[in-house]
């Protein structure tokens, strides 16, 4: 209420009978000839109100405002009134809540009701083709796929000369393309997943993540070299903030396959040696700190120097993330414009400015806090699930190593050669006579034979 006073008496001019939607409206127009973007967010989201979604005026600055701030800051509007706002924003809005409601039928209808022309229409098209994907519609979901990223390469081109906006554009074609490969993999086309996983850039954010799941294909495959060659990679100290448990899990899985026993043992070793004491210590933080979450925010912010050291790396992940990325980015992006508010002349429009960006940096801090608590909260149970399997392959180590005692046979076999490597047409073979081939990152293969008799 204060803020409305304080913005009411700035703009009455010499009518009392100005309304609030022209109030805001004329804020927001304001505060755009200025060059600010991060201060409008709380003034866009009660125009959105006022107006009841009949945003026609402001909606060019609403779709820029959307992309640039993240659709998290809008997600909080009644879905009620989203839903009945005209316009592909609020589709994507609606859609979005929706879907982390898991009502995907209603999402995907919102979804499909955005506009070829808008920019949210690959963003919506990824969203789409994961419904499908969970529905186990696999060929519907690698159709959709394929549409994002086409129309996300186009829309790409378009925004060139915006940074920002390229970005998200980038990251959500990539996200598509390692979809589209997952979609093949879903349906068991291993080969053809295997190529399009290749077709990602390394450069993309998205990459390091897609490691695994190339590992995963390449193990139904049976070629178990070439899923050990995409693990080891990452051990680069690049990629350490990978702390994925199941990575783990699927070396010691394929060297079981490969009934590699000591290997097997080594890897579970390694693996309780590395993330015992960090998942007591992850259960204990998760339930002394249940609720607060600019405890998990800071603690994100400190990663570099926080205690336990067995909880760097996954902060460090968490971190790099793209969705927390942004967030921070955004605080980052609105503490430069507090600095250019204060050297506005005027007390009145100086002081709501900054009441806005306080607002908007708070509420990008407390989200943060909520995405670092649930992304402890799913690491915690994915190691809970991981220790289950490790604690399950070494009983069956044991098993084994006294069935093959019991039989006679050995299991020290030869250790590598090359003749046991397979390769496509896009895997090519170096032999690091003292030189190093950047591009081979993640293109790793063992040459381990097969022990089981």
């Amino acid at each position: 209420m204060f803020k409305f006073y304080i913005l009411f008496v700035i703009f009455i001019g010499n009518s009392w009978a100005v309304s609030k939607l022209d109030l805001y409206k004329k804020n927001i127009n304001f505060a755009y000839k200025m060059g600010f973007r991060y201060a409008v967010v709380p003034w866009v989201k009660e125009y959105i109100y006022f107006a009841k979604g009949d945003t026609g005026a402001i909606n060019t600055e609403l779709e820029k405002l959307v992309i640039r701030a993240g659709a998290k800051n809008f997600e909080g509007l009644d879905l009620r009134l989203l839903q009945s706002s005209r316009g592909s924003v609020f589709h994507y809005l609606s859609g979005k809540k929706l879907f982390s409601k898991g009502q995907y039928s209603q999402a995907k209808d919102e979804f499909n009701k955005i506009s070829a022309n808008s920019i949210f229409f690959s963003m919506g098209l990824n969203f789409v083709a994961v419904i499908e994907y969970l529905n186990k519609n696999y060929s519907s979901s690698f159709n959709n796929y394929s549409t994002c990223i086409d129309s996300g390469t186009r829309e790409m081109n378009n925004y060139i000369d915006d940074e920002v906006t390229y970005k998200q554009l980038k990251i959500n074609r990539d996200l598509c393309l390692a979809g589209k490969a997952r979609s093949h993999y879903a349906m068991r086309n291993l080969n053809e997943a295997e190529s399009l996983y290749q077709d990602l850039d390394k450069a993309s954010i998205v990459w390091p993540s897609i490691l695994l799941e190339e590992a995963w294909a390449s193990f139904y495959k049976k070629d178990f070299n070439r899923t050990l060659g995409k693990l080891v990679t990452y051990n680069a100290p690049l990629l350490r903030y990978n702390t994925n448990p199941e990575i783990y899990v699927l070396r010691a899985m394929t060297f079981l396959r490969m009934c590699l026993y000591r290997d097997v043992s080594y890897v579970v070793d390694e693996f309780y040696k590395k993330y015992e004491k960090l998942a007591e210590s992850l259960e204990i933080t998760l339930n002394k700190y249940t609720k607060s979450r600019i405890y998990y925010y800071n603690m994100l912010l400190s990663y570099k120097d926080f205690p336990d050291k067995s909880m760097v790396y996954e902060l460090q992940g968490i971190y790099k993330s793209p969705n927390v990325k942004s967030f921070i980015e955004n605080i980052e992006a609105a503490e430069l414009e507090k600095k250019k508010v204060y050297s506005i002349n005027g007390g009145a429009i100086k002081r709501s400015l900054l009441l806005n960006l306080n607002e908007f940096i708070t509420t990008q801090k407390t989200v943060i806090g909520v995405i670092v608590r649930n992304k402890l909260k799913k690491y915690a149970y994915d190691l809970r699930k991981a220790f289950q399997a490790m604690s399950y392959m070494k009983l069956e180590v044991l098993g084994r190593k006294k069935e093959a005692l019991y039989a006679g046979r050995s299991f020290e076999g030869k250790r590598g050669d090359v003749s046991y490597l397979n390769r496509t047409s896009k895997q090519y073979f170096w032999d690091f006579i003292g030189e190093f081939w950047a591009d081979e990152l993640g293109d790793y293969v063992f040459t381990l034979p097969t022990e089981c008799n």
